[in-house]
């Protein structure tokens, strides 16, 4: 399951962040907001690589986490010393996406240096245990959080009380409703 993957907390950064039904925004129907998501993400892994993170750990979700995955691949053209690693809570974890998504998961997967299986299949507690491994190896989250309850609102209390730095680059008006 665990791979032997040099602990480095100092220079590694994760990612958490919603999948694309709770962003709160149609990514697909309002490309404003997902285009100024996208610059928020990859600026704030080029703030990451300035204060010298190298290691980018992903967990492989839809939404965020597959967003994220592809910025360091893309970065890597530039910053080829950047390493991308998947932590997936389970095997198998994309076989029932759409398309779009399996697509995204294979890049990602294909273009990762490092990978990390927590179960051979999905058990309970198997997302909470891949966010702590992720946060365990950490010193920095980059995240998406608007304050929903789920995953990304866990592993920021989680991060938070282990003392690690978080970069939320939510923005409360991503919506067109919400909008003055």
């Amino acid at each position: 399951m665990l791979v032997d993957i040099p602990y480095d907390p100092a220079h590694t950064c994760c990612f958490s962040g919603s999948r694309p039904e709770k962003l709160g925004f149609d990514w697909q129907r309002e490309p404003y907001f997902f285009d100024v998501l996208r610059t928020d993400l990859r600026t704030a892994i080029r703030h990451a690589v300035d204060l010298e993170y190298r290691r980018f750990i992903t967990g492989m979700s839809r939404g965020f986490d597959l967003w994220a995955a592809e910025e360091v691949i893309n970065l890597q053209r530039e910053f080829p010393h950047l390493e991308l690693i998947c932590a997936l809570p389970f095997h198998g974890m994309s076989s029932h996406w759409e398309p779009y998504w399996r697509e995204m998961f294979t890049r990602a997967h294909e273009g990762a240096d490092y990978e990390v299986y927590l179960s051979d299949r999905f058990l309970p507690g198997c997302y909470h245990a891949r966010d702590n491994y992720m946060v365990q190896q950490s010193s920095r989250v980059i995240c998406w959080n608007n304050g929903t309850s789920g995953g990304t609102a866990y592993t920021c209390k989680y991060a938070e009380r282990r003392g690690v730095t978080l970069d939320n680059i939510h923005r409360p008006y991503y919506s067109l409703s919400s909008m003055p």
